[in-house]
């Protein structure tokens, strides 16, 4: 049992000093544990492995044996495409592999004093990275004058857990448990537009406009969960997520912004916002979910529904008062903006034995984009991302399970598609007098494959039980 804590230490330390980053636009995006992943994120109640501490800590006291665990994505594809995303006739296109740990975990009890077990865990939500960069030139219709511009956006988001789930078994078919969520957040967001109007070689307008920011948060939060197994077959479960409390003496930021303009008056005009240090408060809903199992002889089938509510929009930084003499008069001008519209999801999981050792698995979720449009100006307000599609995530694997053993593999893939949203900035050959001018003839692919591997090991022979 040392040795288990001693896993769990180390581990603490090594995410401590992992650098982090900030939540995307969607809430299901990464499921936890190989279970978890490649049953669509649907099992909750009937969940006795360790991603009960994610899913519904009431479920971890039906854990079998003390445990520990590992997941990953061993390698994860992404390809993207927004036609006409820059402009018209002009793609935002990119490709990515990666490999990223999701959750390290494991589950400590007495084997004679069963009703109470204590679960620790290292979760990975979100690891993303993106880049967009496109440019553009040419003459501008109907004109003598010259077009030249340029898009650059990279983000890496990324946001982390570490949790401590305690449980009891208040019978032998009901469960109550909590979860401790130490929740880890942060961006680090480039965004560069640079734009040239030129006539007869000379310089008639420009505008180039650099934002930075390194986003930072740290915050406390629960999950409180119940799971009942009815009886053999039927078990069912709920649980829900208090919104978070912030840690603000570890949730700081710095943001930075420049504009430069050389207007239709031949005046140069410039406007600089400097940021540091200055406190961050990203807010979470409140989440309930509801979760059914039912096992026949061979199979098990899985079912969970997550109802998250709204947040009105909200800027994300406490800004300090501007300091240079080139401060612009807008109190947006370096605000990042979040609106959450009320999202409901909902995932379905099939387990079947197809031998005695050997099960297969298959998974499906929805996963919608929760940005509230309506309430956010795709084109004034910064915002930590441009994901404005829809995903849904279909996954299939196998798992092996031993008297020590459990190993799970299988293939996730995250599809998204949109279409006729507006464009994520403009780089078509047009006049100056249409610089802010964005387009809603877009139309978005999204596709990203990940492959899964999970390992269990038991620290008593289940068979000997």
């Amino acid at each position: 049992m040392i040795q288990l804590y001693s896993i769990f230490i180390f581990f603490l330390l090594f995410a401590s000093i992992t650098p982090t980053f900030a939540q995307g636009n969607f809430y299901w995006q990464q499921q936890q544990g190989a279970n978890g992943n490649l049953l669509g994120g649907s099992l909750a109640s009937g969940a006795t492995d360790n991603s009960a501490i994610y899913y519904n800590p009431g479920s971890l006291a039906f854990t079998e044996t003390p445990n520990v665990s590992f997941t990953s994505d061993l390698l994860s594809y992404t390809f993207f495409n927004i036609k006409n995303g820059a402009g018209q006739g002009i793609d935002l296109k990119g490709n990515q592999f990666e490999t990223k740990p999701q959750m390290i975990s494991g589950t400590a009890f007495n084997l004679k004093k069963r009703h109470f077990k204590v679960t620790y865990a290292i979760i990975n939500l979100l690891n993303n990275k993106s880049e967009y960069t496109s440019s553009n030139q040419g003459q501008i219709p109907n004109t003598n004058d010259y077009y030249e511009g340029y898009f650059n956006y990279k983000s890496q988001l990324r946001n982390d857990r570490i949790a401590i789930g305690t449980t009891y078994r208040l019978s032998e078919s009901i469960g109550i448990g909590i979860t401790h969520f130490i929740d880890i957040k942060g961006s680090e967001l480039t965004n560069i537009t640079n734009e040239t109007w030129v006539r007869d070689n000379t310089i008639t307008n420009y505008s180039n406009d650099y934002k930075n920011l390194r986003f930072n948060q740290v915050s406390l939060l629960w999950k409180i969960g119940i799971a009942w197994h009815y009886n053999e077959k039927l078990n069912i479960g709920f649980n829900f997520e208090t919104p978070d409390i912030n840690l603000r003496f570890l949730s700081k930021s710095n943001s930075r912004r420049v504009i430069e303009t050389l207007d239709t008056t031949g005046e140069v005009l410039k406007e600089v916002s400097d940021q540091e240090k200055v406190y961050s408060n990203y807010k979470l809903p409140i989440t309930a979910e509801l979760n059914l199992g039912y096992t026949t002889r061979k199979t098990e089938y899985s079912a969970r529904i997550g109802f998250f509510s709204g947040v009105k929009k909200y800027g994300i930084l406490e800004l300090k008062p501007e300091n240079s003499i080139f401060t612009s008069n807008d109190d947006s001008f370096s605000q990042y903006f979040v609106a959450n519209k009320p999202i409901t999801n909902i995932a379905v999981g099939v387990k079947h034995r197809i031998v005695e050792d050997v099960n297969i698995l298959t998974g499906f979720r929805t996963d919608f984009n929760f940005l509230d449009l309506e309430n956010i100006d795709p084109i004034k307000d910064n915002r930590l991302s441009f994901d404005y599609w829809d995903l849904y995530h279909v996954s299939a694997g196998f798992e092996w399970f031993g008297p020590r053993f459990n190993i799970i593999a299988g293939l996730v893939c995250d599809m998204g598609f949109s279409e006729n949203d507006t464009q994520i900035t403009n780089l078509t050959a047009r006049p100056y007098s249409e610089i802010f001018d964005r387009k809603t003839n877009t139309s978005t692919t999204y596709l990203q494959f990940n492959l899964i591997l999970g390992i269990t090991y038991h620290f008593k022979d289940r068979t000997q039980l």
